[in-house]
């Protein structure tokens, strides 16, 4: 199966070496990729490579490592990893659909994210790190609509 990230698409968990699980809004889906490749489907499906996209985001945010990206522009689709983007265990989160977040009560680095359709899952990294990772999908969605507008 080939699958396209979307406005719908909550986020991407790896459940295998090479499979991975994708939530959307009502539905998730098995697919037998890896998230990174399910990412970078995605970008090649809307035009541009995984690698021009990387790219971009270094120089808007300059940022250098466990870069968000912006999948495609129009609908402001940006996500972010959890881990190292080629990590096979490498969690992608839609930066448009987090609610909030907050530390897991019963496990120590984990971190509890509640997406806007009242969908609730403790992910395996600190509230530190997600933070952080958030921030940073935060300042590229910035810049995406700074520039979006400045055509307009």
């Amino acid at each position: 199966m080939n699958y396209e990230v979307n406005e719908r698409t909550l986020l991407i968990l790896p459940v295998g070496k090479e499979r991975c699980k994708v939530y959307e809004d009502t539905r998730s889906y098995n697919i037998n990729k890896s998230t990174f490749k399910v990412i970078e489907h995605s970008c090649e499906y809307f035009g541009v490579s995984y690698r021009s996209r990387l790219e971009g985001s270094k120089r808007f945010i300059k940022t250098r490592y466990k870069s968000p990206i912006v999948i495609e522009e129009t609908s402001r689709l940006v996500f972010f990893p959890l881990s190292s983007p080629q990590n096979k265990s490498n969690y992608w989160i839609s930066y448009n659909n987090v609610l909030e977040y907050y530390p897991a009560l019963h496990r120590k680095n984990h971190t509890m994210v509640r997406f806007k359709n009242g969908l609730r899952l403790e992910v395996p990294v600190s509230f530190y790190s997600f933070n952080n990772q958030y921030l940073k999908a935060s300042r590229l969605s910035a810049v995406l609509a700074e520039r979006l507008f400045r055509n307009y």
